[in-house]
């Protein structure tokens, strides 16, 4: 199906692309474009990745006949129902700009940031105890949890245009070293 969705993309991209040369268009239909555009863009991507990598582990898994801890596979089965809520989400901030949605998506996608941290902790806690199955899957879950975090990211930037037009995005996720609560690290000896 990804190459039905590459065909789907380029055809909008080059719609929205010839609809935005229209030098009479007003402001906020051009910046719908661009928002339109980018979601595509995006959602062009999540198709990249189910092709490309996780199609290419479930055949690993299958052709090998590898199976996942009880543990790995509901870590798997959590983040995947996440996902499926995440883009339910998406479509209604993309549907209604609605600021408490395009909030609680920008929140979904910190609380999958850190399902696949503990995924991952619990993974290599298994791999510590010489659990078999997940000594045998554990190239395939790593790179599922992280492929499934990067989809995450993918459907929940779909908020930013949003968020930005009510100025309630910071500039970065770092802290400012001028910030009391930065501690910076100390790798070596000044």
């Amino acid at each position: 199906m990804d190459d039905i969705v590459d065909e789907l993309h380029n055809a909008l991209k080059l719609y929205l692309t010839e609809i935005s040369r229209n030098d009479k268009l007003p402001q906020a239909e051009a910046r719908r474009c661009e928002d339109i555009l980018a979601f595509t863009i995006n959602l062009e991507h999540v198709g990249d990745i189910v092709e490309k990598s996780l199609s290419e582990l479930a055949e690993k898994k299958i052709k090998n006949h590898l199976a996942f801890s009880a543990e790995g596979f509901q870590e798997i089965s959590n983040m995947l129902n996440q996902i499926f809520e995440n883009l339910r989400l998406a479509v209604s901030v993309f549907m209604t700009s609605n600021l408490r949605d395009a909030r609680a998506l920008m929140q979904a996608k910190t609380a999958m940031r850190d399902l696949e941290w503990t995924a991952t902790q619990n993974h290599l806690h298994r791999l510590r105890e010489k659990r078999a199955e997940s000594l045998e899957t554990s190239s395939l879950h790593i790179d599922i949890v992280r492929d499934l975090k990067r989809i995450t990211a993918h459907i929940a930037s779909v908020a930013y245009p949003v968020l930005s037009e009510y100025n309630e995005l910071l500039p970065s996720r770092l802290l400012d070293k001028d910030d009391e609560a930065f501690i910076p690290l100390a790798v070596g000896k000044e």
